[in-house]
């Protein structure tokens, strides 16, 4: 097996950027295109959960939290019920003195405000909720390719292209940005639209390496640390096919591969920006095309909020 470390800085913050071979030997296209799709992960060592960095501190007394709240909702329901009761009383007024139009213009007013101001009481409280109410964030990268995958879905109808998953279940999160995550996801997969034949199938396999828990790969080096997401995209067709015009030096053909593979670079520079890394394989006898993706894994627990309503 061979692996290269090359420790890099940011800061005062050190990184390890480990380039390494699947002990397993490297994906093949019978990974993406093998009719049995059950027996993919058949082989995965199995991950052993455990909290990120950090996580095993403890967390602050809920006391003081938790007595604000039950002296706010009670405050909350006191103040609905006098809203309610001076609403109640002002519809009867104005039903009293319903042919008064200015005196119904007021009690319409009155009514107006006080529903706002209640409207406004609890909005703020769901806001609240949500500022205080951290949302684990998990299956980033899933949740994209389904993204990108919709948004292009005419493009994949119109060559009439199949499109297949096998990806794992729980994908740990990646310390990239999810619009880096996308534009690497949703470029590989125009690439490959623009590569693949009328009538072709495009495969996408993602799983995960984590060196922290266990397996193989810390039996074989203990200084390792971190992990990726590993995503595949295989396709047929590429760089070299049965079109007799790729034979000529000069082509349409030949400078439609050139011009798509502009594309592979911004890839490219995207990842190695963020210690990952893009390789790219064809087999000339299918022809079939590999891009193997690879994605640092976030350490940290990351965590979002919902939007707050203004």
């Amino acid at each position: 097996m061979q692996s290269n470390h090359i420790t890099e800085k940011d800061g005062n913050r050190p990184y390890l950027r480990v380039m390494t071979e699947n002990p397993k030997g490297p994906h093949t296209e019978n990974d993406l295109f093998e009719e049995n799709e059950g027996n993919v992960f058949d082989s995965f060592p199995s991950k052993a959960g455990s909290d990120p960095a950090g996580s095993g501190e403890k967390d602050p007394p809920r006391d003081q939290d938790n007595s604000f709240m039950s002296s706010f909702l009670v405050d909350l329901i006191h103040t609905i019920k006098r809203t309610l009761i001076s609403i109640k009383n002002t519809s009867a007024l104005s039903s009293d003195r319903f042919n008064d139009v200015e005196f119904r213009k007021v009690a319409q007013k009155s009514i107006t405000e006080d529903i706002k101001q209640i409207d406004s009481v609890l909005n703020s409280l769901l806001n609240y909720v949500n500022i205080n109410t951290p949302i684990i964030k998990s299956n980033t990268i899933s949740n994209i390719l389904e993204e990108v995958l919709e948004a292009n879905q005419k493009q994949i109808e119109g060559k009439k292209i199949k499109i297949f998953k096998k990806r794992e279940k729980d994908l740990p999160e990646t310390f990239m940005h999810d619009e880096q995550a996308r534009f690497i996801l949703n470029s590989i997969l125009q690439y490959a639209i623009l590569s693949a034949p009328l009538g072709g199938t495009i495969g996408f396999l993602i799983k995960s390496f984590d060196f922290n828990h266990g397996g193989p790969h810390k039996q074989i080096s203990p200084e390792r640390n971190g992990g990726y997401i590993e995503a595949a995209i295989g396709f047929m067709g590429g760089e070299e096919s049965s079109n007799p015009l790729r034979k000529v030096q000069g082509s349409p053909a030949i400078q439609k591969a050139e011009t798509t593979r502009l594309i592979l670079q911004l890839v490219r520079e995207i990842l190695q920006k963020n210690h990952g890394s893009m390789t790219f394989e064809v087999d000339p006898k299918k022809p079939r095309t590999l891009i193997t993706l690879r994605l640092p894994i976030e350490r940290r627990k990351v965590v979002y909020y919902e939007p707050i309503s203004i």
